[in-house]
């Protein structure tokens, strides 16, 4: 088995959310019916993921020096994340989603407030860079600035490093980058945007691999909800169905994708068997309420798979 070393350069975000029996109008004072405090982000989720699927993960995420930091540094601490290549900002609070639930159609709204997430520097980037060096993979995101993340391309690409890109939330730094990394993993709506091929469901789904490869990509995953998984590039095609679970809380599936996905390619699994791990712990994930907290353990994902 090669070395299950990975980085992780990303967001962190605490949720807010508050549940109430409807959505207020404008000037309208309701009473809510629960109030939670949740860690999310793309980047800290992922890194979770990538931890409890058994990887030795390095997370780099910065943070406010504010309450809102405790949320996740908590959990952290809870499943042994190594913390000590979180960094601070002086001047900015920790990233914030504030989220309203309908109580009765489960509709929401949500509003982000990027904060600390929107500072990384090079300077932090580069703390990072020999932990980069000795990662079999780099796993980054769209959810934090632009600087840090072409900076931790640079960095990965100096050192030969393979990158996985998951183009979430969609930007167009996509198209600068797809030719510089390994992996992207877009799910239907962000393979629409960078191939311009309307996916729905596996059917477009080679089409809008095909473009993506033209642009430069060499290996395309595209993540397709309860349709599964499907991949082009250097290992072939392959089309990897879901199991149909009882679906609780799609939330954060596809980040519980993206980091069993990393966890087993560093270990020198196939493309097949990567696909086919990352979507048993993506399966157990949406069967649970939450994001980071319902990620399930390696053992689970490998008994949910062999089962």
């Amino acid at each position: 088995m090669q070395n299950r070393k990975i980085t992780v350069i990303g967001s962190y975000n605490t949720d807010l959310t508050v549940t109430a029996p409807h959505l207020p109008a404008d000037g309208e004072s309701i009473i809510g019916s629960a109030l939670e405090y949740n860690p999310g982000g793309k980047g800290s989720n992922q890194a979770v993921a990538a931890h409890k699927a058994g990887a030795d993960v390095t997370l780099l995420a910065k943070l406010g020096r504010d309450s809102m930091s405790k949320t996740g540094l908590d959990l952290y601490e809870k499943i042994g994340l190594d913390t000590s290549h979180i960094v601070y900002d002086d001047k900015n609070n920790t990233g914030t989603a504030l989220i309203e639930v309908d109580g009765r159609s489960g509709e929401n709204r949500i509003i982000v407030i990027p904060g600390s997430n929107m500072n990384i520097t090079k300077e932090d980037v580069l703390s990072v860079s020999e932990r980069i060096k000795d990662s079999d993979i780099l796993l980054i995101q769209l959810e934090i600035n632009e600087d840090a993340i072409k900076e931790a391309v640079r960095t990965a690409k100096e050192y030969g490093t393979k990158i996985v890109l998951n183009p979430a939330p969609y930007s167009d730094l996509a198209l600068d980058l797809i030719k510089d990394v390994d992996y992207i993993t877009p799910n239907e709506t962000e393979a629409a945007f960078i191939s311009g091929v309307r996916v729905d469901g596996a059917e477009n789904a080679p089409a809008a691999a095909e473009k993506m490869l033209s642009m430069g990509a060499k290996n395309v995953i595209i993540t397709l909800g309860s349709h599964g998984s499907y991949y082009k590039g250097e290992s072939g095609e392959i089309i990897m169905p879901t199991r149909k679970v009882k679906r609780v809380d799609t939330t954060g599936a596809g980040d519980a994708y993206n980091g069993a996905f990393c966890c087993a390619l560093s270990e020198g699994k196939s493309v097949y068997d990567a696909m086919r791990f990352a979507d048993a712990f993506a399966s157990i994930s949406v069967t649970r309420k939450g994001a980071a907290s319902s990620m399930p353990t390696r053992e689970e994902a490998l008994e949910f798979m062999n089962s």
